[in-house]
């Protein structure tokens, strides 16, 4: 009996134990381990070590065992932090230079940490403390780190200093450290702005404004994840981590959920006395426009349709007696119809081909009153104008009763009413450069500008010009050899009122030739068409194309219509599509003895052979018994590096050149096809 027992005994006794071990393993595999994360003994602060250091001194060896502990408070996830952890404690914030990437993993924001200071070095850049590996102020290397930094728990209270910009620019303090400014906003220059430039891969500065009128710089890297983000236009908190370099106090964030600007913009109010922009134009040619003043009036330009520089804008006199051009560093997001007001302390008056310029303008020192005012223009004559043109720039004017000499808008066209004629003035790249101005009775409002001679500029054709009629119904319909014949080896523009009509022998569904150009050719030749955009036109389309006044010059010797500031679809009929382009049969020898007649039209050349290029398309060599001419394919072709055929072939394609070099060109993706209307093995552009 007594064996019985002690064996039930044991039994419930590793029933037990067997129990409890189930459970407690089953704790283990549900639960997340709590970590047991190192705490160090600390004798020093952040501002303590910052103290050993003189700003503008070399950096200082730290010899002591001395050990601080702080709070991580930056983050390089999001790319705007680069090799740097910026730790702060209840004293001060302070930058360690890593020579690592994606710290964030080990040290994410909130993460307590520990740095052991003994061989390391403590200086500045910029005015902005360091600590370094060593007196040259490198990274400590990432296989290093941990010599140094030693991570603790995470997740611990990140605490942002509540400071104006006024208090944090006030004081050495606050340097790398968070810091969060309530009612916050863009300045009015840099809202709807990307953070930097990725394209250039430059680092950019945006200005932050409080309510107080205090302006602080935003620094953002081309390499943050939300570099190409547009800044947000209303009010409210930004929360970053404050920096300097000299003596620019800078803010840089996280990523954009450290700005929460919800709310309305609010009204900066400037200082100084309220002066007139005449005011401020009668300081000319002092240099420096008048200091503690303060100037309101409307902008008048268009920045959205490019006729006037993106740093540039015009700003007329709130009782419109006067005008003036402000030039900024930096494209601007100023509007029409803006009802602004700007400071003229720091600011210098320039002279630019006669035209009077305001610059060096600071973005923080320009507020917007209101947006979507309509100005209109003063209603004067032509005659006027020429005679009190100095009175009138800048400013937005109507000419009545007014016409404008035949052609696109692009380059300089002549205003003419019953008193006299101006210079109307549009830039080649500006959106509506191409299109055909209106004949008949005008209303035209316009800016009044000068470059050496006095000039009218428009913001955009379809609100600021009213009456008149198309003048494409009063073309007159000429051959294309009859237009390349104006081209006598210098840029110009089409003499009369013209209209070509021809076939499209181009394929822009391959992709070589590109996307704005075509090629079109009729029965006396062929010639090169640039679009102001992206056009539709496919192989085969018969177009007709109001060409007046379209610039006619050469790109690279080939010569093209539109050539400067292009063509607009506006102007462009299709008549009919899949037509069979015609061609002319040659040798080599003979399209290259008449290459320039031949230029831009088709021509097919058998019994040839491809070589070159390794077997594929690309710079090759198209070679018959009379002679070679290259055959070029453009490397965003779709079918460029693809090969081509071996053996005999016959090849139809556009005579091109570049520079002094004659060439043809192929154009299907999938190299020799048959095509309607010819044989096969037959190519096109």
């Amino acid at each position: 009996m007594k064996n019985i027992s002690k064996t039930l005994l044991l039994l419930v006794l590793s029933i037990a134990v067997s129990s409890l071990t189930l459970q407690s393993c089953k704790k283990k595999f549900d639960e997340p381990p709590t970590g047991d994360y190192p705490v160090l003994e600390t004798n020093t602060t952040i501002s303590q070590i910052k103290a050993l250091h003189t700003v503008g001194n070399n950096p200082d060896a730290i010899t002591q065992d001395l050990v601080f502990e702080g709070i991580v408070v930056s983050s390089d996830e999001a790319g705007n932090f680069y090799k740097q952890l910026i730790i702060q404690d209840d004293s001060a914030g302070i930058e360690i230079r890593v020579e690592q990437s994606n710290l964030y993993n080990d040290y994410p924001v909130g993460r307590r940490v520990y740095v052991k200071c003994n061989g390391l070095y403590v200086g500045d850049y910029e005015g902005n403390h360091q600590i370094t590996i060593n007196a040259a102020g490198d990274r400590i290397p990432g296989n290093m780190l941990g010599q140094y930094v030693i991570g603790g728990a995470l997740n611990q209270p990140v605490v942002a200093q509540n400071l104006t910009i006024a208090q944090i620019r006030a004081s050495t303090r606050y340097r790398n450290m968070l810091v969060q400014i309530d009612g916050a906003q863009f300045a009015a220059l840099d809202t709807a702005k990307t953070y930097a430039d990725a394209i250039t891969g430059q680092s950019q500065n945006r200005t932050v404004a409080d309510c107080a009128g205090g302006t602080m710089l935003l620094r953002s890297s081309a390499y943050a994840t939300f570099v190409n983000d547009l800044t947000p236009g209303g009010n409210g908190t930004i929360t970053a981590v404050h920096s300097n370099f000299g003596s620019d106090a800078q803010l840089y964030i996280r990523d954009t959920r450290d700005i929460n600007f919800t709310s309305s913009r609010c009204s900066v109010t400037l200082s100084g006395n309220l002066i007139s922009i005449n005011d401020v134009r009668a300081a000319f040619p002092s240099g420096n426009a008048p200091s503690n003043s303060r100037v309101r009036g409307y902008v008048i330009s268009d920045r959205t349709t490019d006729n006037i520089v993106s740093q540039s804008c015009v700003v007329m006199d709130e009782n419109g007696l006067g005008g003036i051009v402000l030039r900024f560093s930096t494209a601007h997001s100023l509007n029409e119809g803006d009802y602004i007001e700007f400071s003229t302390d720091g600011a210098t008056l320039t002279d630019f081909s006669g035209l009077m310029q305001m610059e060096g303008i600071s973005s923080g020192n320009i507020s917007v009153i209101s947006s979507g005012n309509a100005v209109p223009g003063v209603v004067t004559t032509v005659a006027n104008l020429n005679t009190n043109a100095e009175s009138f720039e800048s400013m937005l004017v109507q000419v009545q009763n007014a016409s404008i000499s035949a052609g696109t808008f692009s380059g300089t066209r002549t205003l003419s009413d019953a008193s006299g004629s101006i210079d109307l003035y549009t830039r080649f790249g500006a959106t509506f450069a191409g299109d055909p101005v209106p004949c008949g009775n005008l209303s035209v409002t316009a800016i009044v500008g000068q470059f050496t001679s006095y000039q009218l500029s428009l913001r955009n054709p379809t609100t600021d010009i009213s009456g008149g009629t198309s003048c494409s119904g009063s073309a007159t319909l000429t051959n294309i050899a009859a237009v390349r014949a104006q081209f006598t080896g210098t840029a110009t523009t089409v003499t009369g009122s013209l209209k070509i009509k021809g076939t499209v022998i181009s394929d822009r569904v391959n992709k070589n030739i590109f996307d704005d150009n075509f090629v079109i050719q009729d029965s006396t030749g062929g010639i090169q068409i640039r679009m102001t955009a992206n056009h539709s036109y496919n192989l085969g389309d018969e177009l007709e194309i109001t060409i007046t006044g379209a610039s006619l010059g050469e790109s690279s010797s080939l010569l093209r219509l539109g050539n400067s500031g292009g063509i607009a679809s506006a102007n462009v009929t299709v008549l009919s599509t899949g037509n069979t382009p015609t061609f002319r049969t040659a040798t080599v020898a003979q399209v290259l003895a008449n290459a320039e007649a031949w230029e831009s039209s088709l021509v097919r050349i058998t019994g040839s052979t491809i070589t070159g290029g390794s077997g594929n398309y690309g710079f090759n060599t198209l070679t018959d018994a009379t002679g070679s001419i290259d055959l070029y394919t453009a490397s965003a072709a779709l079918f460029f590096g693809t090969a081509y055929p071996t053996g005999t072939v016959t090849v139809t394609s556009i005579v091109g050149q570049f520079n002094a070099t004659r060439q043809m060109t192929p154009g299907t993706s999938s190299g020799c096809v048959p095509l309607p209307g010819f044989a096969a093995c037959s190519f096109l552009i």
